[in-house]
């Protein structure tokens, strides 16, 4: 049975200009009184402190599980945002990956086993005018068909169901097609994946028994689908042109 749990936040009292960040301490417990209890010594210390404000959620989460995910996100959100976060020692293991980085990190970089990359991305552009033996498809956020969805914790092999098909592809142009670069839609355009296409394979239909125009739809021969960033595309933003359809590099359209 799951265990309601409240989340609580001890909000140091602005420090002088001498010092650099401001404390807080962000925890849970299964009852209100937990937040006067025993805690470790610099969360005690930053509680009992002169100026120190206490908050807590005025109504419990309906699980621990659900409340770990709040306090994991709350301790990012407190590192970005500048602040010094202390957590329980004991929780560490439900919050956090052994190889993440420190909490304190101004930079926000600490990442967590309940937050993930919307999507993955990194710098530098790709163009369209640029590319060779590519087919282009643009990909919406949400999933489609119980496909899956941009998000950037899927890897390349589960994505690729979602990249491959179904696509309206014209038989003349299946062998000029090398690669296969998927791209976000909206106003970001980002790359999301980039596989190598195998042109001799079978381009299987995905839905031939649909009435035309989804009877003709195929799905794109991709060999290795693990290997989602050929020519280290994946993550750069997109510049170019897309639509509800395919589009493909110069030298194919």
């Amino acid at each position: 049975m799951a265990t309601e749990t409240w989340l609580y936040i001890y909000e140091g009292a602005p420090r002088s200009d001498e010092e650099e960040r401001r404390p807080i301490y962000i925890g849970i417990g299964e009852r209100m009184g937990r937040v006067f209890e025993q805690h470790n010594p610099d969360a005690e210390r930053l509680r009992d402190a002169e100026g120190t404000l206490i908050r807590q959620t005025l109504e419990p989460f309906s699980s621990r599980e659900d409340a770990l995910k709040a306090e994991a996100i709350a301790i990012h959100v407190a590192s970005l945002m500048g602040l010094d976060p202390i957590y329980d020692a004991e929780d560490e293991d439900e919050l956090f990956n052994e190889d993440d980085k420190m909490v304190t990190n101004i930079a926000g970089t600490k990442t967590s086993k309940h937050l993930g990359p919307a999507i993955f991305t990194r710098d530098g552009e790709v163009a369209q005018d640029e590319m060779e033996g590519t087919i282009i498809v643009p990909i919406t956020p949400d999933s489609l068909e119980g496909r899956a969805s941009a998000f950037g914790g899927n890897p390349g092999e589960v994505f690729i169901e979602r990249a491959a098909e179904a696509w309206n592809i014209a038989p003349d142009k299946r062998p000029k097609i090398r690669r296969l670069v998927a791209v976000l839609t909206g106003s970001r355009h980002v790359i999301l994946g980039s596989w190598e296409v195998d042109p001799s394979r079978e381009w299987e239909l995905v839905c031939p028994e649909s009435s035309s125009p989804y009877s003709s739809r195929v799905r794109i021969p991709v060999p290795h689908p693990e290997q989602d960033d050929v020519g280290e595309m994946k993550g750069k933003r997109y510049v170019g042109r897309l639509q509800v359809g395919v589009l493909y590099s110069p030298d194919i359209a």
